[in-house]
């Protein structure tokens, strides 16, 4: 026989009234996340990468390079068409502060791998 006429087939006995389902309210599943702090109040200490002297050096060779910038500023004439060699290419522009802001580089390089 196939399930079809098994399914009609069945008889049909007198049951009792059927009774509503009680629907229980579905709580939403929530993942516990575990907490890096225990307490609000309480702070977790990260110790720094560097020391505090690499900072000191890496802040000394920021200061160079934003000092060999401030050099190569100006340049500009009172009169736009006229183009003054000697302000543009002036040697504190050309040559100074370029080697003050590669001193600077070297400075901060110094400083990261002296660790």
């Amino acid at each position: 026989m196939s399930k079809r006429k098994k399914q009609n087939t069945r008889p049909s006995t007198p049951s009792a009234p059927e009774e509503e389902p009680v629907r229980v309210a579905a709580k939403p599943k929530v993942k516990a996340r575990p907490s890096a702090r225990t307490h609000p109040t309480e702070t977790v200490a990260h110790p720094l990468i560097f020391g505090r002297d690499t900072y000191y050096w890496l802040g000394g060779g920021f200061l160079l390079i934003v000092i060999g910038f401030l050099l190569m500023t100006g340049g500009r004439g009172e009169d736009p068409t006229v183009f003054d060699e000697g302000v543009i290419y002036s040697w504190r522009k050309i040559t100074l502060a370029p080697m003050i802001i590669l001193a600077g580089l070297g400075v901060v390089t110094y400083a990261i791998f002296k660790k």
